[in-house]
């Protein structure tokens, strides 16, 4: 019966060590009750005359899972079995109704498990409760036992209310220094259950600064004075090209998101003919680019103009090309601008 014991305990042993290597929890609970019925198989040490057989017991148990990892059971088995008398033969029998109240305190694995199932280790203590028929030995009275041993087992939750709790256990008997080797299946159903919550990281609020707000743009004031060439003409015409309109338009734009600025246009020629009439005509140039300045929308009141004749040459008057550069009409910006920094 030892070797017997002794294989069962190293078998549920063997499953546990291999069940806290795989994480699989099998219950999932926080904290529940359960209520259910049980069946197990017992071996008996047989060291005395008269021989227990190997019997079957029934009952039910009661149990409160107060955390995950802690549980207490209430169980009782009864069952019926003969006891032998060897040195009065072979037909001498008797039948016997042994009961078991148990308390078990266990220790669940609530964070491993194997194919769902989840371990558990504990010390069940109680009584074992022996009734003989009267005759043949038996006095008919109740003989009491007190037992106590480790248990080894698995529980599995399935359809959200139903525990199913296998394991093995070794009763101890204190009073007649006996070990009983028991293997047992409960089928539990489940209430009160609170379930395990999975912990949650608590999210890391990433410092992110305040946005500085944009400086103020500052708008300061200044004075400008600037001059250049806008226009270029044919020997003897007034008559500005589309192809000169290009540094005009540039002076119309400026002059417009300016509006504390004026304009004085100078016309000029070259030193071929009369100074009279390059005057006249001088004056005609620069009044050819008023026009088109007004054209822009600039106010006249903004414009001068001013006919110089042959009088400020930029360039050779001896050359073809120093004549061209002098046919001209120069543009001279005063006043005041608001630039933003």
């Amino acid at each position: 019966m030892r070797k017997q014991f002794t294989s069962a305990c190293l078998i549920a042993a063997s499953g546990l060590l291999l069940s806290t290597s795989v994480h699989a929890a099998g219950t999932n609970i926080q904290r529940g009750a359960y209520i259910g019925g049980k069946a197990a198989y017992s071996w008996f040490e047989n060291d005395y005359d008269n021989l227990h057989d190997h019997h079957d017991w029934y009952g039910g148990q009661l149990g409160f899972r107060f955390t995950p990892h802690f549980s207490v059971e209430a169980s009782y088995l009864e069952g019926k079995a003969d006891l032998r008398y060897p040195e009065a033969g072979e037909d001498k029998k008797d039948k016997v109704l042994n009961r078991q109240p148990l308390l078990s305190v266990r220790y669940h694995f609530a964070d491993s498990g194997v194919l769902g199932f989840e371990p558990y280790v504990g010390l069940a203590g109680g009584e074992f409760w022996t009734k003989q028929t009267e005759g043949n030995g038996g006095d008919g009275l109740r003989h009491r036992e007190t037992v106590v041993g480790p248990e080894l087992g698995l529980q599995r939750r399935f359809l959200g209310r139903l525990l199913l709790d296998v394991g093995a256990r070794g009763p101890y008997s204190i009073d007649n220094d006996r070990w009983e080797g028991q293997v047992y299946a409960g089928l539990n159903f489940l209430f009160s259950v609170k379930d395990r919550q999975e912990p949650v990281e608590e999210p890391v609020e990433e410092y992110v600064p305040e946005p500085q707000p944009e400086p103020e743009p500052e708008v300061v004031t200044r004075e400008v004075s600037e001059s250049g060439t806008v226009a270029q003409f044919q020997f003897d015409s007034a008559d500005i090209s589309e192809s000169q309109l290009e540094d005009l338009r540039a002076a119309a734009r400026f002059l417009s998101e300016n509006p504390e600025t004026s304009v004085t246009l100078e016309g000029h020629t070259c030193n071929m003919g009369p100074e009279e009439y390059n005057l006249q005509l001088s004056e005609r140039r620069a009044k050819a680019a008023a026009e088109f300045l007004e054209s822009q929308g600039i106010s006249s009141d903004r414009i001068t103009v001013v006919g110089k004749g042959s009088a400020d040459p930029i360039a050779d008057n001896d050359t073809r090309e120093g004549r061209e550069r002098n046919r001209r009409v120069d543009a001279i910006i005063t006043g005041t601008i608001e630039e933003t920094r």
